[in-house]
């Protein structure tokens, strides 16, 4: 009833049928080989760690499924932005296709938490909703507790590395149970340094989590 009064949009070119049309999928760049095995950015020429392993000591892997660029980037920014939370389904079906490729195992899907003011001012975490039609899709459980940041953080955009780094370092933590080694799938939208997706491991880690892979729709190239 709900697509008979307001009929889907693209999320990608606004063209009235579907969430995310066929055309604009189609133009969906997947990130392409040779990626890091660990941390999966494209890099030159292929290799088991770009680096990666310093900077991001407390996730196991990152894997992310497309580009941030072209219709991916347009739909992403009005999910996250302009309140179309309906692309929550097709941009989680991306990320699902991806990890059935990589074959990513986890029992567990953890979302990265918004501070209570920016879920106030937004309506809804964006992650949280990404994180539930992965649930959905690859038939995983939720947690019996939940992250949580502890703190407000400004915006990651603008900041350089290190920037980022420092502006989340400590600002997440586990409420619940112990995670008995259970490895989890951690999602974000958008990952750019995975500074926000390790900031959360790190906690993960504490509570007596297994493997924590970060998760994301999209990578940005830095």
């Amino acid at each position: 009833m709900l697509d008979l009064l307001l009929p889907p949009r693209c999320g990608g070119c606004r063209r009235v049928g579907a969430w995310l049309c066929a055309p604009c999928r189609a133009k969906i760049r997947r990130l392409e080989e040779p990626l890091c095995r660990r941390c999966g950015a494209e890099v030159p020429s292929p290799r088991s760690d770009c680096g990666c392993r310093a900077r991001l000591p407390s996730l196991t892997r990152l894997r992310s499924a497309v580009a941030y660029e072209g219709p991916a980037e347009r739909a992403i920014h009005r999910f996250k932005y302009e309140g179309w939370r309906r692309l929550a389904r097709p941009l989680a079906r991306l990320l699902a296709e991806r990890l059935v490729v990589e074959g990513v195992a986890a029992r567990w899907v953890v979302a990265v938490p918004l501070h209570r003011d920016r879920v106030l001012q937004r309506g809804f975490n964006q992650s949280e909703l990404l994180a539930r039609e992965l649930r959905r899709l690859l038939v995983l459980e939720a947690t019996a507790g939940a992250l949580v940041r502890t703190r407000a953080t400004p915006p990651q955009v603008g900041k350089d590395r290190r920037g980022r780094f420092e502006n989340v370092r400590n600002a997440f933590a586990w409420r619940g149970p112990p995670l008995g080694g259970e490895a989890i799938l951690l999602v974000d939208d958008v990952a750019t340094t995975g500074a926000t997706l390790n900031a959360c491991a790190a906690a993960l880690n504490e509570a007596g989590s297994g493997p924590v892979t970060g998760v994301s729709i999209a990578r940005v190239n830095v």
